[in-house]
């Protein structure tokens, strides 16, 4: 009797144990999989333009040195006092997805414009609508991921995430000097690209994210 009863005890008192040292083994969900190729990509394409446009403004546009410092700090801040605004309206209403979406496009959106400005405001608008799209839609894919994920797997979850983010952020310049290194001073096929990448990521969003966060088991 005593084996038996030790054998059947064994179980109970090691599976405490073995929860305690291996927690939370489950994987990320597929919502914070899809939001992080989105931002993958979004990355991709934000950095395409990011590596190149002081080149493009100056070399290309005969910008001032001072004058892309300006536009760089003005737009720069302008999508922190954003970032405000977009977590307000995301919570409205739980429209978390719609708020993202929106910013994520507005960002793809400004790539082409860049083709069609050539003088000081209207670069500085364009880069401001592209500076908009990144604050409106931060707050609320945070939100997304934190919604999606279980609180024993929320920290893998954002460290897979900004994982993937911060690979399209070192894909990004790569991609954009290696066709310019095809086609010098084309500056042109950089943002057509950056365009198409960032069209991808909206529909991505649109497609494979849901609208809702599914409820979390108790």
């Amino acid at each position: 009797m005593y084996v038996s009863e030790s054998r059947g005890s064994t179980p109970a008192a090691t599976a405490p144990t073995a929860r305690g040292l291996f927690p939370g083994r489950s994987a990320v969900t597929t919502t914070v999989l899809v939001l992080g190729t989105v931002s993958l990509v979004t990355d991709i394409s934000s950095e395409m333009v990011t590596a190149i446009l002081p080149l493009y403004l100056v070399t290309g546009l005969g910008l001032s040195p001072l004058g892309f410092g300006l536009l760089d700090g003005v737009y720069n801040g302008f999508s922190a006092l954003v970032r405000l605004v977009g977590g307000h309206l995301a919570d409205r209403g739980g429209r978390h997805k719609t708020v993202a979406a929106l910013g994520y496009g507005l960002s793809a959106i400004s790539k082409p414009l860049l083709l069609a400005a050539h003088t000081l405001p209207l670069i500085g608008a364009v880069l401001a609508m592209d500076r908009t799209g990144k604050g409106l839609r931060t707050a609320p894919r945070d939100a997304l991921i934190s919604l999606s994920s279980p609180p024993e797997t929320r920290g893998r979850a954002f460290g897979v995430h900004r994982a993937m983010d911060t690979t399209g952020a070192l894909l990004g310049p790569l991609v954009a000097f290696l066709i310019l290194r095809q086609a010098p001073e084309g500056y042109n096929v950089v943002f057509t690209v950056s365009f198409c990448v960032a069209a991808l990521g909206v529909i991505v969003l649109l497609l494979f994210v849901p609208s809702r966060a599914p409820e979390l088991g108790a």
